[in-house]
């Protein structure tokens, strides 16, 4: 039926949408079924961009609250979790949650310097993530380990206990009460907090007095008056916390989503499969434009101590190292910061497989350089921040952060090619028939892509 109606009766039952995508030599007074299937594919794009723009990216929330010394002066800052930039509180609903996204967020998205600085950065740590095996992909330097008062002191969290500290991080025992029982707890612990709100003057001093002969420093915590503070000094403790000092500060930034089915088929294969292919990483991974982002983020961090740029995403794979790849999988599972925005990645996708097929159709080679430019070509869109900010933050070669935003080279010229014929189907002489094909061998790639994830 469509088959046999004008180009004019044709745009008017498609919609005005899609009228700027079909201005081409090719339609004249007939359509054919693979135009009908492009048409339609890009009005469906357009159609829901709209809605979709606004769920590509959310906000990432936490707060911190500095711990001073005598002076006054920061030592090392507690990062809270916050469920939303209008919550005063935790709000803890998942303990477990709660401390993946703390420290996804200070990783892959707010920078651990730029939260603490040179400090020590104090972070909540339940008892079923101290028990992980997978532990956390962050630099023992930086992180000071609080074990929660419900942990539940046992052989069991001690053992788990001593294979972090093995591994170099220290130990911070939160809202500490002495008993005699817990001495291998303290003797491994490099901070004892003491609530001096919940155990009053008395209990404070008495618990100052049963710590001093350990090799362990107290932290007075919901300090909130001069005269509590004055106290705690004349008990020699050194390190202080409370709004006295200072409330929680509210740290809020924007994030790129990152799709659960792709975490979970990635966290899959890692774990049943005993020899991985890079190759098969890559086509997981490079399903998700948001977890590539993320990806570099950590490589770009001062965990990795990475001196090299990079230029594909095998080669990001590579540096990272499986067992790095898994530790991030895990936490990114665990903070729940994941949702589902198909309209905007199959326009990624498809941008990124078109830029992939022209290179291999042309013999470029590096054939996964082209896609990885065009997917973080629409990563501002993801992240809702500008794109040079974006890739400044990311370990890209100068020449391939000048491709995707001034368009030099071959690769900023695959760009440009392929965002023209998308904006209006019309290229020049030869290359008409060579994007006419790729691009809908793309469509084609897009769609059984979207179906599957």
């Amino acid at each position: 039926m469509l088959a046999l109606l004008s180009p004019q009766i044709f745009l008017l039952y498609i919609g005005t949408h899609v009228t700027k995508f079909i201005v081409s030599a090719q339609w004249q007074f007939s359509v054919n079924w693979v135009e009908i299937e492009k048409v339609i594919f890009q009005w469906r794009e357009v159609k829901d961009m709209e809605t979709s723009l606004a769920r590509a990216h959310h906000q990432v929330v936490l707060a911190r609250q500095p711990i001073v010394n005598t002076h006054l002066a920061p030592m090392g800052y507690e990062l809270l979790y916050r469920k939303n930039s209008a919550a005063l509180s935790a709000e803890i609903a998942d303990d477990v949650a709660a401390t993946a996204q703390v420290v996804a967020a200070s990783l892959l998205e707010l920078g651990m310097l730029n939260l603490v600085g040179d400090k020590k950065a104090f972070i909540n740590f339940p008892r079923a993530y101290l028990l992980s095996p997978s532990g956390v992909p962050i630099d023992p330097e930086m992180v000071v380990v609080e074990v929660l008062e419900n942990a539940v002191f046992d052989a069991v969290l001690l053992a788990a206990l001593r294979r972090w500290v093995k591994a170099g991080y220290s130990i911070a025992l939160d809202d500490f009460v002495f008993d005699t029982k817990l001495v291998p707890f303290v003797e491994l612990a490099d901070y004892i907090k003491l609530d001096i709100m919940a155990l009053g003057k008395d209990e404070f001093h008495r618990q100052v007095d049963a710590l001093r002969g350990f090799d362990v420093e107290i932290i007075a915590e919901k300090v909130e008056t001069w005269e509590e503070f004055q106290f705690c000094r004349l008990l020699d403790v050194n390190y202080f916390q409370g709004y006295f000092f200072e409330k929680p500060e509210l740290v809020v930034s924007k994030s790129s989503k990152v799709n659960s089915m792709t975490l979970l088929r990635l966290m899959a294969v890692m774990l049943n499969t005993s020899e991985l292919e890079v190759a098969e990483l890559e086509r997981l991974i490079g399903q998700d434009a948001g977890l590539v982002h993320k990806l570099l983020r950590f490589l770009n961090s001062p965990v990795t101590g990475l001196m090299a740029s990079v230029d594909s995403l095998r080669l990001a794979i590579t540096l990272i190292g499986m067992e790095k790849l898994k530790s991030l999988v895990n936490l990114l599972l665990m903070s729940e910061m994941t949702g589902d925005r198909h309209v905007l990645l199959q326009s990624i996708m498809l941008r990124a497989k078109h830029a992939e097929l022209i290179a291999k159709h042309r013999a470029y080679g590096n054939e996964d350089k082209y896609f990885l430019a065009g997917m973080l070509s629409m990563i501002d869109v993801c992240v809702g921040m500008q794109l040079e900010k974006v890739l400044s933050e990311l370990p890209l070669p100068n020449e391939f952060i000048n491709a995707i935003i001034h368009r030099s080279g071959r690769v900023g010229q695959t760009l440009n090619l392929i965002e023209e014929y998308r904006s209006n189907g019309i290229a020049e002489g030869s290359e008409q028939a060579e994007l006419y094909e790729t691009y809908l061998d793309a469509i084609q790639w897009t769609d059984s892509f979207i179906a599957s994830v």
